[in-house]
């Protein structure tokens, strides 16, 4: 048994044990979405038609990591709802962002591990570069919007007698600690991942300049912007939506 098969059982169990059957859904859905990500490479290896891929491939990623908190209908519709307006205002931003930064592509560190390969492997760079950026931010996006819209409706169902005023007002407050902490959760992602590019950089001698001018450090720094702003945006987004939701109830009764 390999160490990743370990670490999976491991993995399993405590899902299990602590989440029980949310814990098992979201175990499964992590393999799900895996499989997505693979599906999805092989199709642009293969020449599919790489922002057709995105779309559908980013809509099931959400879908399935949205459904697999088990939370009911009406939070699943605005948590995903909230999901794909926050993917399509990142898509608007990275497009032009991506095009611009020109941090697509194999750096200068990685020439001699490609010294004796061809790198005409006929895709656009560019495109991959937007591809990567947005997926990065998918599950920090996801998580934010159910945690939200879930902690909203555990507060509304504990106090019916609130007014929407006061609802919104206490949904913003926990939204807010929730978007803290998903921040925090991508910054300590991206400094666990910067720590051996950083050690690289400390060992070639790069000056401020020289780093901030790489690639790998453009690239990683721009996923996680992109990732933190995506968090940020959840919070209006879910609170309009859910605003929109109650407002319209209201109006039927």
């Amino acid at each position: 048994m390999t160490v990743t098969m370990i670490l999976a059982l491991i993995l399993f169990l405590l899902m299990i044990g602590i989440g029980g059957v949310k814990g098992f859904g979201a175990f499964i859905s992590l393999w799900i979405n895996f499989g997505i990500l693979f599906a999805m490479i092989m199709m642009i290896n293969w020449g599919f038609n790489i922002f057709v891929i995105l779309l559908i491939g980013s809509l099931l990623v959400l879908l399935i990591t949205i459904l697999s908190a088990g939370a009911d209908e009406e939070t699943t519709t605005i948590a995903m709802l909230a999901s794909m307006i926050v993917m399509v205002v990142l898509v608007a931003i990275i497009f032009p962002m991506e095009h611009l930064n020109l941090a697509q592509g194999f750096a200068v560190e990685n020439s001699e591990e490609l010294e004796s390969l061809s790198l005409q492997i006929g895709l656009n760079f560019v495109n991959i570069g937007i591809v990567a950026a947005l997926l990065a931010t998918l599950g920090a996006i996801a998580e934010a919007s159910i945690a939200i819209t879930s902690g909203f409706d555990e507060i509304a169902s504990h106090h019916p007698e609130m007014r929407l005023v006061d609802l919104l007002k206490a949904g913003a407050h926990l939204g807010q600690q929730i978007v803290g902490t998903a921040v925090n959760t991508v910054l300590f992602g991206f400094m666990a991942d910067f720590l051996s590019l950083g050690v690289m950089f400390a060992k070639l001698n790069y000056s401020f300049g020289d780093i901030l001018n790489s690639k790998l450090f453009v690239a990683s720094m721009l996923a996680m912007l992109y990732a933190f702003l995506g968090v940020i945006l959840v919070l209006p987004v879910s609170l309009l939506l859910i605003r929109i939701r109650r407002n319209r109830v209201q109006s039927d009764k």
